[in-house]
């Protein structure tokens, strides 16, 4: 057991082993983490920019939230402190010598899938202030160039443009993202289970008019060859609109609990907790003497804002035994 982190979180709760719980901590930076290079107007700089790289997240503000950035901060190596508000908590590595020493190593060993190019950036960006490139204006072009023709999401929106920080450049085209190469083995099983932490919703479908209840796992993400190797591993599922769906009695008795029993939450430990409870009264049946009472704890564990109504849409009608019915 990690007893290292007993201060922190009951080891029972975390993997067995530290190299484990070091590709949980990749697979959730790869889903809810980021590697941004943020540019400041700053008159006194040499070239008028703070270039400032960061190691980040932001969560939902909860117990387990702030749990998990603990955890992160602990197996990292790093000290930054943990910013609370009432919507989120928020972990924020920007001092150098800690990116360089702490952040970079560590996912230079247990290497990021999805997020590849952002933390080759964010490595190359600190290596070269480090080495005080910026302070030449071939060395400043050359730290924002790369920045800018980083791959992005789609969604990437910057706040300047390449032309505020050089002037009469021509701006690079924005490469083509690299291919994800994921852990194998069990490296990947523990990786996944990260990713699932961060990206996973867990509970119930009801469907009043033929008061019936469906358990049900969704993982969002817009790459699918990450839900493709969740799919593979977990054995159950449908992919549509970069959405692994999971649902059914037997998919979750038999495929879903397995795999996260043994691949443990720790974002959604709470969650997943309230989620096997409410499994164990549809096994024990108690929906069909006790239904209201039944719906009333998948309200509140749905309310979370784990599983959105949205996502609900695309549950296909199943039959018999995959549904528990009244």
């Amino acid at each position: 057991m990690l007893y290292d982190y007993a201060n922190i979180i009951d080891p029972r709760n975390l993997p067995a082993k530290l190299s484990e719980l070091k590709w949980h901590v990749t697979g959730f930076t790869d889903g809810d983490g980021s590697f941004p290079v943020v540019l400041s107007p700053v008159p006194e700089k040499m070239f008028g920019w703070l270039i400032q790289p960061r190691f980040q997240f932001e969560l939902r503000n909860t117990n387990d939230s702030l749990t998990m950035l603990k955890i992160i901060q602990r197996t990292i190596g790093t000290n930054a402190a943990i910013l609370h508000t009432d919507t989120y908590q928020k972990l924020v590595v920007s001092n150098r010598r800690l990116l360089l020493e702490k952040v970079i190593p560590f996912f230079t060993r247990y290497r990021l899938a999805l997020k590849r190019d952002d933390f080759t950036a964010l490595k190359y960006t600190c290596e070269s202030l480090q080495a005080k490139k910026h302070l030449t204006s071939e060395g400043f072009k050359e730290i924002i160039t790369k920045v800018y023709s980083q791959p992005t999401d789609g969604e990437t929106r910057r706040k300047w443009s390449y032309n505020d920080l050089i002037k009469d450049g021509e701006p690079p085209k924005e490469r083509k993202a690299s291919e994800p190469t994921f852990p194998e083995g069990s490296d990947l099983r523990f990786y996944l289970a990260g990713f699932t932490d961060a990206e996973g919703a867990l509970g119930y479908a009801i469907r009043a008019q033929s008061r019936t209840i469906t358990p049900y796992l969704t993982v969002t993400h817009q790459n699918t060859v990450a839900l493709r190797k969740l799919q593979e591993v977990i054995q159950c599922g449908n992919i549509s609109t970069g959405r692994l769906q999971a649902y059914g009695m037997e998919n979750t008795s038999r495929r879903i609990i397995p795999f996260l029993d043994k691949h443990k939450l720790i974002a959604r430990r709470t969650t997943y907790q309230k989620f096997k409870k409410i499994f164990q009264l549809l096994i024990e049946q108690r929906h069909k003497t006790h239904f209201d009472e039944v719906v009333a704890e998948i309200r509140s564990l749905n309310e979370r804002g784990i599983l959105r109504d949205h996502t609900l849409g695309t549950l296909q009608e199943t039959q018999g035994e995959d549904m528990a019915q009244h």
